[in-house]
């Protein structure tokens, strides 16, 4: 009977034992219900233009040349920034390829209520902003027509420049 009793208190210990080691388990595992995690981001300054259209196209007829102009077109030009904003325009050449040398000069343009001034290589101050989603900026243009000068044929001009930068 002794043998039985040595065995009991064997696995009595072992099962006091198993009862302790789970209680400070349970205990550890319930120590701290709240984990925290921190989260981090860098924001750049970001300032997005986008046009609406890729190519103005001017028809002139015969009342446009006696009145030295094209009709107006406008280019729709989009802002998107989280920073303060220029926008510039400029000319990519100083010649629109074609017929004869016509110069960036004969094109024209405007924002707002502004005159017209004549398009050239070097940047020209356009608008300016705060951070903004989406808002439009329509930019008329308009081309100067001689009829001396104009000879017949398909004139193109490559690029006409619109930038964003900071103030």
């Amino acid at each position: 009977m002794e043998h039985t009793n040595n065995r009991r208190m064997v696995i009595l210990k072992q099962l006091i034992l198993a009862v302790v080691i789970l209680l400070v388990i349970c205990q550890a595992a319930h120590a701290d219900p709240v984990d925290d995690s921190g989260f981090g981001m860098s924001v750049p300054g970001v300032r997005s233009l986008t046009l609406e259209q890729d190519n103005l196209q001017f028809e002139p007829d015969i009342l446009q040349f006696l009145d030295g102009w094209t009709h107006q077109e406008v280019l729709i030009a989009r802002v998107n920034a989280n920073v303060n904003w220029v926008m510039t325009v400029r000319g990519s050449d100083e010649l629109w390829e074609g017929p004869w040398d016509k110069p960036v000069t004969d094109i024209y343009w405007k924002y707002g209520g502004s005159e017209y001034a004549s398009l050239d290589t070097q940047s020209a101050y356009v608008a300016s902003g705060g951070p903004t989603n989406q808002s439009t900026y329509p930019v008329h243009f308009k081309v100067k027509l001689d009829m001396a000068w104009d000879v017949p044929g398909d004139y193109y001009y490559e690029y006409v420049i619109f930038e964003l930068s900071s103030p």
